[in-house]
């Protein structure tokens, strides 16, 4: 089998733009890789503890009283196992994370509404976390003011990340124990970002700002694309200039976020399409998405232990404008990423100020 990288499949990463003494791997796990069937089973119990500097669990849930409660039935189980890493390696930190796109915005548009229902929310939260031995919260709200949310929820959302920073902030100097991390999981596409963010405000109150630069193409084109391209390619015109990794990144950078707060998003997975045609370059007519995995069964997405059956036989190609690789088999177009592409894209921001 190919190996495609140095990593744990199943995983999310998002590595620090700015590279220090003390460089920041974070990795998300999500809870429903434990229904795939066969090795596609997923558990934290499979997690090697030093692989990633900072571990997510994804996702907790909300109830309708703005407190924080789990979602699967075993999830206090799945924590226990999850935050026990710790006992094998005491350097690394555990998060918990709420939102993600299933999750929505209606839940979060009620709660962030108020101060009393902002204050319940963070108090949840600090009290949960340290319930089940959590170091830090992740916020993945799918977008603050997106289309159909209210506008001023652009300073809303600012005001709850300076609301759940002074209660945790507040939490550590009542205990004297180490401040909870607080990290949001953002936006890639630059009208969500200017709609949803203030940059700089909420830069001041945050630990890491996780940048979803993944994605950026799928089964949604009618056009074969790469899911996260590190730079853009010679198809691209119009909107789908800006859709690559370092585009995104420098204008969150540009426009107020601080290089060494912004982790870059790296998939461990691929986005399939189906060809219309005989073209199967880069930009060629696609109709909808590439069958689904054994294990992930969805459409149009590859894990990356799908993506080394998919290559056996696959013809492999290199997009050299935009460093990332793309395979085709019969009328099936996979483009995911390897150890060479995340290299490069690692490589691309050790020296980014």
């Amino acid at each position: 089998m190919e190996i495609l990288f140095r990593w744990t499949v199943g995983f999310i990463l998002l590595i620090q733009l700015q590279l220090s003494n003390s460089s920041v791997l974070l990795c998300y796990f999500t809870n429903w890789a434990q229904y795939r069937p066969g090795i596609g089973r997923y558990t934290p119990d499979k997690i090697d503890p030093f692989m990633c500097t900072h571990l997510v669990y994804a996702f907790a849930d909300m109830n309708s009283n703005f407190e924080l409660t789990t979602f699967e039935w075993n999830d206090e189980t799945l924590y226990k196992s999850f935050n026990g890493l710790k006992i094998k390696n005491p350097q690394l930190k555990t998060l918990l994370s709420l939102g993600g796109w299933k999750f929505g915005s209606k839940s979060f548009n009620r709660m962030v509404s108020t101060p009393a229902s902002r204050a319940t929310f963070s108090h949840s939260v600090i009290n949960f976390l340290k319930k089940y031995d959590f170091d830090g919260f992740d916020l993945d709200w799918e977008y603050p003011a997106s289309p159909g949310n209210p506008p001023e929820n652009k300073k809303l959302f600012t005001t709850l990340i300076m609301d759940l920073k002074k209660a945790f902030t507040k939490e550590a100097q009542k205990t004297g124990k180490a401040r909870l991390l607080l990290t949001i999981a953002v936006a890639a596409g630059k009208d969500n970002i200017d709609a949803s963010y203030e940059i700089p405000e909420i830069s001041k109150h945050l630990d890491f700002i996780n940048v979803m630069t993944y994605d950026l193409h799928g089964d949604w084109d009618p056009f074969t694309g790469h899911n996260s391209p590190l730079y853009s390619g010679k198809t691209d015109k119009g909107a789908f200039l800006d859709f690559n990794v370092d585009f995104i990144v420098k204008y969150w950078r540009d426009n107020g976020a601080p290089a060494n707060k912004l982790l870059v998003g790296i998939p461990t997975y691929g986005r399939t399409f189906k060809l219309s045609s005989s073209n199967s370059a880069v930009g060629a007519p696609a109709s909808g998405p590439g069958p689904a995995g054994p294990y992930t069964t969805d459409k149009g997405f590859l894990a990356n232990y799908e993506i080394c059956d998919f290559l056996k036989g696959a013809q492999k190609y290199w997009i050299d404008e935009q460093k990332v690789p793309y395979a085709v088999k019969r009328d099936i177009w996979l483009g995911y990423d390897d150890e060479r592409s995340i290299d490069i894209k690692d490589c691309s921001w050790a020296h980014q100020q």
